[in-house]
């Protein structure tokens, strides 16, 4: 019985000692996002000189497959979703998979207007147990 017991402690801080990285934390090897990946820091309309506040966001596509609920919100500011209607305060963030990102966009007093980023990447990952990616794309869009 002696012997289980010890056994059970070595496998123990075995698994505490594996499971430490270079910053000290101890824990199951974890990915975490520091920030979305794609994130809108203004709108601006470029006739008038207006910066539109709120926009409703719709349609939206990642890599061509439409996205609905919550999974672009899983790491997200500013935003809100209803199903397949993104609700948006100025700035907001959302999304975490790289790739092609498209959406219509609508602002009051502006006609809808398609939207195309492509190459929304994270500029730093930080590989290794635990792991995170960080430095999302920023840009501001113009809505006429």
């Amino acid at each position: 019985m002696k012997s289980s017991i010890k056994f059970t402690i070595v496998i123990f801080f075995t698994f505490i000692i594996l499971s430490c990285n270079e910053d000290n934390r101890i824990g199951p090897c974890v990915h975490t996002y520091k920030e979305p990946i794609l994130n809108i820091t203004s709108l601006r309309d470029t006739a008038n000189y207006n910066h539109p506040r709120f926009i409703i966001l719709r349609e939206l596509k990642i890599n061509g497959s439409k996205e609905y609920g919550a999974y672009p919100l899983m790491e997200s500011y500013g935003i809100v979703g209803n199903d397949s209607i993104y609700y948006c305060n100025i700035p907001f963030g959302f999304g975490v998979e790289e790739g092609k990102y498209e959406f219509i966009i609508e602002a009051e007093g502006f006609q809808p207007k398609q939207i195309t980023i492509e190459n929304v990447s994270y500029s730093v990952f930080d590989g290794g147990c635990p792991s995170y990616n960080d430095g999302g794309k920023r840009v501001e869009l113009i809505i006429n």
